[in-house]
């Protein structure tokens, strides 16, 4: 498994050591206080990503762009050596851990918006830390903490940082983080805000960043692909899902924007050998595993053997349609039909929250609430921005939706999000998400795409040009037609379809 292993041993995950034996490179390194060693992306580093000078060892995990160049270790290393931490203001972008080593300390700095995911042991005498918690998990030291394991089983994953165990934690985001000590720098900064409508030229600022002959887009039927698509140039395509699903008729309308594009069934790649327990390893006590993406993702790499960059929708819809404010139920489902009802109620956060997690018992919320509020009481944010941040960074979309995209995807390419853009996320968080709820805020974004891209509809029957209140019933109608008519299902109702088959015959 790609990243940063420090003072821990490899043999706890022999499944996803024999991944990245195959797609990735590793480099051991020794230090006064640590033992580590990193596996990583040659594409991306073609020699070993670390620096030394001066009694200095800088060891990165993932990829980071510095002063808009990219993984410029030397400009970094200096700059922090020289200016401290306020040398993190200059980062644009990233899914990094750095490792910055000297005779005096040893600490790790994280990406931003906490993208690369990895994890420490705070009961260890020295840093020991890797990308999954199955590499420094000890039973004697770990014992499982039963709220959480409760909290675990209903929403398939936890928050925060919480892993299962008392006594490993996920590094938290934007964090700078020594044996004894952990400090954040700071990601919100109104100034790198645009105009909602010029969203798109950000985009492809970010999308440049690699060259046209390397880049990978997964396309899908949905709206966040897509505008990714009308902002950049790509060499490689592909969709996958149910021959003649909406998924693969709609994407593939645009299948000439690339050089190379490739649409197949979801379900006929031969199963990954060892997926169950490359998965199994890299999900441990973090969040419950996610079946077939791997498979997918690995025969993607082997059909398009020089694609190197995948660019991922991450959580596009949080900030294009606001879905981090939606909920399960008849209430939530009547608020989708009618929308402006966000703006009216005007939720305070605690509420909003209560609705989003109906199924924790009192115990459970408050201990969810108590995080939250350690995590954003201090931010210049309303609240629905600030119940966005939290699920984005450390709710559904910080710890189950990253590790479909920027740790199982990963493991083949680099993962490059434009939403998590410094730039780009300072301008969607800081957005009216009442009116994004309500569609508005798509408007806007798509205001100044070229035609071809507002025109075409998504699965759900609507189109970015579409009229905003008659979107909700639009969207109502084809929900039904996904589930009353086979033919019609999109890759996640068949997928929940596979895994109902396959529990009955079990």
């Amino acid at each position: 498994m790609r990243g940063l292993y420090l003072n821990c041993d490899l043999r706890e995950i022999p499944a996803s050591k024999e991944l990245s034996s195959h797609y990735s490179a590793t480099s051991e390194f020794q230090t006064k206080y640590s033992t580590g060693q990193v596996i990583y992306n040659e594409f991306e580093w073609p020699d070993k990503p670390e620096y030394q000078i001066d009694g200095h060892l800088f060891v990165i995990s993932g990829w980071f762009i510095y002063n808009n160049l990219r993984n410029n270790i030397k400009e970094l290393a200096n700059a922090l050596i020289k200016d401290g931490y306020k040398a993190l203001d200059y980062v644009n972008s990233g899914v990094f851990v750095i490792f910055w080593s000297n005779n005096e300390k040893e600490c790790l700095i994280t990406d931003p918006l906490g993208l690369s995911s990895h994890f420490i042991d705070t009961t260890h005498k020295s840093l020991k830390v890797a990308p999954t918690t199955k590499a420094i998990y000890h039973a004697d030291n770990h014992p499982i903490n039963p709220t959480l394991e409760r909290i675990f089983n209903k929403k398939q994953h936890l928050f925060g940082n919480y892993t299962l165990f008392d006594g490993i934690e996920r590094l938290a985001p934007h964090s700078i983080t020594t044996l004894n000590h952990v400090e954040h720098y700071a990601i919100l900064d109104r100034r790198l805000s645009v105009e909602l409508e010029d969203i798109g030229q950000e985009f492809t600022r970010f999308i440049q960043s690699w060259s046209f002959n390397d880049r990978l887009l997964p396309l899908s039927s949905g709206l966040d692909s897509r505008l990714i698509l009308a902002n950049g140039e790509f060499n490689y395509g592909f969709t996958y899902g149910p021959i003649n699903s909406p998924e693969i008729t709609i994407a593939k309308k645009f299948s000439s924007d690339f050089q190379h594009y490739y649409a197949y069934d979801f379900s006929a790649p031969e199963l990954y050998s060892k997926e169950a327990e490359i998965v199994s390893e890299m999900s441990f006590a973090s969040l419950q595993p996610i079946h077939r993406l791997l498979t997918n993702y690995a025969h993607v790499k082997d059909h398009f053997k020089s694609a190197n960059v995948f660019y991922d929708g991450y959580c596009g819809d949080v900030f294009q349609r606001g879905t981090f404010l939606t909920f399960k139920g008849i209430e939530g489902e009547l608020l989708k039909l009618f929308p402006w009802l966000y703006k009216l109620l005007n939720w305070n956060e605690k509420t909003l929250l209560l609705k989003r997690n109906k199924s924790l018992s009192s115990e459970e919320f408050d201990l969810l609430y108590k995080d939250y509020v350690s995590k954003t009481e201090k931010l210049s944010l309303n609240d629905y921005q600030k119940v966005t941040y939290y699920e984005f960074l450390y709710g559904r979309g910080g710890r189950y939706a990253v590790f479909g995209s920027n740790i199982l995807a990963a493991q083949f390419f680099t993962v490059a999000s434009p939403f998590a853009d410094k730039k780009v996320f300072n301008t969607v968080i800081h957005q009216d998400f009442s009116a994004s709820v309500r569609y508005v805020s798509m408007r806007k974004i798509w205001q100044k795409v070229l035609p071809k891209y507002r025109t075409e509809k998504v699965e759900s029957g609507y189109t970015p040009k579409s009229p905003t209140w008659l979107i909700p019933y639009t969207q109502l109608a084809y929900r039904l037609m996904f589930h009353l008519i086979p033919s019609r299902a999109n890759y996640g109702i068949q997928q929940k379809r596979l895994l109902k088959k396959q529990s009955k015959e079990k």
